[in-house]
């Protein structure tokens, strides 16, 4: 039972690779898809990271923008000509750490220590997405995060297990990527997905 399970599970995730790196070939080849611009390169080398990002790179970013404080796995301050900006993840939730009355989640501290692994003394760049308000009922402003105009911190950490993918109301513009990503990382057992059941 138990080889008849693993065997499903790399079935499962041998088909969703192919099938992503399907898309991904496709996009890439395809007249139809432009691959844009990048008005905002960056300006300063941010230092290598892995990305899993399967989004295509983002023109019109905002910043690069200093990134002042990690609050927790899905929450940051960055630094702004105008000042401080909270900004909230779009598309993302991690378990809490620092809610007033509310317990820390499972893998909480390990989705916050992995923000700030990948952001602390760093810079990023900000998405607004349209499709949703630009802050929330916390006075946050809602954006992707980006290190480079093709590594979105947003679906990295959905993609690595350390954030689930998550709809306030409206779909999101990169909402498919992030649901599939989830999937890829559930298949796998990845971060939360496996330490918390």
């Amino acid at each position: 039972m138990a080889r008849a399970r693993s065997r499903s599970i790399t079935w499962l995730i041998t088909g969703a690779t192919v099938v992503a790196i399907s898309i991904f070939a496709f996009s890439r080849n395809s007249p139809s898809v432009p691959t844009p611009a990048i008005s905002n390169p960056p300006t300063a080398a941010i230092g290598p990271a892995p990305s899993t990002s399967a989004l295509e790179p983002v023109q019109d970013l905002e910043g690069p923008y200093a990134v002042a404080r990690v609050v927790d796995g899905d929450t940051i301050h960055v630094q702004t000509p105008s000042g401080d900006v909270t900004v909230r993840l779009i598309g993302i939730d991690t378990p809490e750490t620092v809610a007033p009355g509310r317990p820390v989640g499972c893998y909480g501290p390990e989705s916050s220590a992995e923000v700030r692994r990948l952001l602390d003394g760093r810079s990023v760049y900000l998405e607004p997405d349209s499709s949703q308000d630009s802050v929330d009922k916390y006075g946050r402003t809602l954006a992707y995060v980006w290190l480079t105009p093709t590594d979105s911190v947003n679906l990295d950490l959905v993609a690595d297990g350390f954030a689930s993918e998550y709809l306030y109301r409206t779909p999101y513009h990169h909402h498919d990527a992030f649901v599939a990503a989830q999937a890829s990382a559930q298949a796998a057992g990845l971060g939360m997905w496996s330490a918390c059941g």
